[in-house]
């Protein structure tokens, strides 16, 4: 039997909150070079009067291994190879951060998909190029992070913040073919340790795990098993808040909607003076003339 959805985008949502609510921790274990220094704008202004939004952007400094200058980092989370229409969206992220941070940019995508599914290089002039960066989070890498925290619980050890945060990161980059084998383990494990986490990882890995329960799994019966798994060891705090954060988030998709709407009404009203304009300027031309 399937169900409906509850939550619509749940990876770009739950790449956002893992990203909101530990950059520095998330970046850097998911392998973005440099070094993770502040949030900045993620707005970006379209040449068709309308907006849209960078799933994350920030401030990096230089690593000295990969990374040998500050830059502004545009971080996308992808579930889908990068075609024509989001590679050019990459590039309009990437002319908005030269725009506003004047400092050379690093376009980052990343997914369980492999590189080479994606399109990586728009070439817009022989200057304005922009390259992609891509981050491998696929089926190896996935099973490496959960084996190695089966190990540290088996073994008793404790687990630090990057650790814990590992359990959401194998949450929403598991290879989609074994995904709700993975969520499984990923739930058993969060139960397991969710009286040692603070208020804010277990909002996060609540929060992530949720959505990929309710992205993954079609059956209602083991959806409702493991939502009820997951929700019996979670603080209600954390249950409403992720109900709060995806309304407030609609609100604002709305809000978004409704204001490309307005600067299209604006546009055309704009035309419509410039026609009027240039029909009054003709009239007068035509008056004087005689």
């Amino acid at each position: 039997m399937s169900r409906k959805k509850k939550f619509p985008k749940p990876f770009d949502l739950a790449h956002s909150i893992m990203f909101n609510e530990f950059p520095e921790e998330y970046t850097k274990i998911i392998g973005v070079p440099g070094e993770f220094v502040k949030v900045i704008n993620r707005r970006v202004h379209l040449k068709d009067g309308t907006t849209g939004e960078m799933d994350s952007a920030y401030i990096a400094d230089p690593d000295f291994k990969t990374l040998f200058e500050k830059v502004a980092v545009g971080l996308e989370h992808q579930s889908k190879p990068v075609d024509d229409f989001k590679l050019n969206t990459i590039g309009n992220y990437d002319i908005q951060l030269v725009v506003d941070e004047h400092l050379p940019t690093l376009l980052v995508v990343a997914s369980h998909l492999k590189e080479e599914k994606s399109k990586n290089l728009l070439i817009r002039s022989p200057s304005d190029i922009t390259k992609i960066y891509f981050l491998n989070l696929g089926e190896e890498n996935i099973y490496e992070r959960l084996n190695n925290l089966k190990r540290k619980l088996k073994n008793n050890n404790e687990l630090n913040t990057e650790d814990a945060l590992n359990l959401g990161v194998i949450a929403l980059y598991t290879p989609r073919e074994n995904a709700c084998e993975t969520i499984g383990s990923v739930v058993n494990i969060y139960t397991e340790i969710v009286d040692d986490l603070d208020y804010k990882m277990e909002f996060v890995l609540y929060s992530v795990i949720t959505l990929m329960i309710d992205a993954f799994f079609e059956d209602e019966n083991e959806y409702l098993r493991l939502s009820d798994m997951i929700d019996n060891n979670t603080s209600n705090e954390s249950i409403v808040k992720l109900a709060s954060f995806e309304e407030l988030k609609k609100s604002l998709d709305y809000a978004h909607e409704d204001l490309a709407a307005a600067n299209e009404d604006l546009a055309a009203a704009n035309d419509k003076i410039a026609d009027l304009e240039a029909e009054n300027k003709r009239l007068k031309e035509e008056l004087d003339a005689k």
